[in-house]
């Protein structure tokens, strides 16, 4: 079931082994940073909105929430359309559509202008997650492929990471307006550059591939397909993008407003916090990587490293903390959810056919849009009722939940084994 190709593919034009999996890699990185760093374009900035447009928390959660809605309804017709059409050039377009709705949310700085472009935003982003595994899995030399689904992941918690500090530099010196259309900017550039080098993104699909796919389209793809999406091992990668949804929704869009709310801490202070959340995050993944390349028990790295993230997060809702301990746990939080990132996409893509893999990672991680949709008003009305502590249990209680789904995942496929 596995979806990679030959590493010998990587040859072509006499390039040394490996070559074209790195520069493949390399770009679609850097969609999928763009990508994140649009996650933490407005949630930095939430108290500075709040004010200027005399919104609520609540309200704010809206637009994390009409973003995730839309993603949702169109992420799997996004992953069908992947297996079927052009990947890279989909991807490009989906990059250009966020860098021009960011700068018209710039340039019209206006609550309702902020709720509408959340809806091409929403569009764009529901291509990212198919197209950059299909991409992945076609183009990358199979002993690579666990380094290469860890950078390709910390790359989006770089762009996650580096977006609440700038935005909040920018911010303070040329206002909100300014700093959201900047980053816009910064996304056409971006797919100015996966334009120009679209030709390393293409597909290398061999024979046996495109003979599988001509068989598939062929055949009631539609029936099949549901039923392979309806399958325990896929359904159990739903869930498990669903609870790592929720929880990182509450760490890494509320925990800002939650510390404020807390300690009275400042804005930049908070910020801070959060960084080193999404910094430790990368580290996690980073090692993650390596260390699911060096075995097949990813069941393990996931369920060690969910447990470790779930306990740090727990105790910052449970306990009076320093900065210091503030800062530690968020530390401790993000490595040991980061290290179970890799192991999470090999999990899936163990049990995918290799001519779905945009369908399957299309309709899993829509899970993370649903959880988008759910966490939000949650969070925001916590905050609103001034129980800024219990948005920690809740995000503790869902990341340890994601426990369950890899022993399912585990238990499913090895059952489909046997059968």
């Amino acid at each position: 079931m596995s979806g990679s190709v030959d590493s010998s593919r990587s040859t072509e034009s006499g390039s040394p082994p490996g070559v074209d999996s790195v520069k493949v890699t390399g770009l679609v990185s850097l969609a999928h940073l763009y990508s994140h760093f649009f996650f933490f374009v407005l949630p930095p900035l939430f108290p500075l909105l709040r004010q200027d447009l005399s919104v609520s928390y609540t309200e704010l959660g809206v637009l994390i929430v009409v973003f995730n809605i839309v993603s949702a309804l169109t992420q799997l017709p996004m992953g069908i359309l992947v297996d079927r059409l052009d990947a890279p050039k989909l991807l490009t377009a989906a990059v250009a559509l966020q860098g021009v709705s960011l700068i018209v949310m710039g340039l019209a700085p206006s609550y309702w202008v902020l709720l509408v472009m959340m809806i091409p935003c929403g569009l764009a982003n529901a291509v990212y997650h198919p197209a950059d595994y299909s991409i992945l899995n076609r183009s990358v030399a199979p002993s690579m492929m666990g380094r290469a689904f860890s950078i390709h992941t910390v790359s989006g918690f770089a762009g996650s990471a580096l977006a609440p500090l700038t935005m909040v530099a920018i911010a303070a010196g040329a206002g909100w307006q300014f700093a959201v259309a900047a980053v816009g900017v910064g996304g056409l550039v971006v797919a100015v550059i996966l334009h120009v080098y679209g030709h390393i993104l293409a597909e290398r699909i061999d024979s046996s591939d495109a003979e599988k796919d001509a068989k598939v389209e062929g055949q009631d793809s539609l029936k099949k397909t549901a039923i392979l999406l309806m399958s325990l091992p896929i359904l159990m990668g739903f869930v498990f993008w669903l609870f790592i949804s929720v929880a990182h929704t509450g760490v890494s869009y509320f925990s800002v407003s939650a510390f404020d709310q807390m300690y009275d801490m400042p804005l930049a202070t908070a910020n801070l916090a959060l960084t080193a959340f999404l910094a430790a995050s990368s580290l996690g993944i980073l090692a993650g990587g390596i260390l699911s390349d060096k075995t097949h028990r990813h069941d393990l790295i996931a369920i060690y490293g969910t447990l470790t993230s779930g306990v740090a997060i727990l105790a910052m809702g449970m306990m009076d903390m320093t900065f210091f301990g503030v800062v530690l746990a968020m530390c401790i939080a993000g490595f040991g959810s980061g290290i179970t990132a890799p192991s999470r996409d090999l999990l899936v893509r163990a049990v995918t056919p290799k001519h779905a893999m945009g369908t399957v990672f299309g309709f899993v991680s829509t899970g993370l849009n649903v959880g988008g949709v759910i966490a939000p008003f949650v969070f925001g009305w916590l905050l609103d009722a001034g129980r800024a502590g219990e948005v920690f249990l809740i995000a503790g209680v869902f990341q340890i939940a994601i426990i369950s789904t890899v022993i399912g995942i585990k238990r499913a496929s090895a059952k489909q084994i046997r059968d």
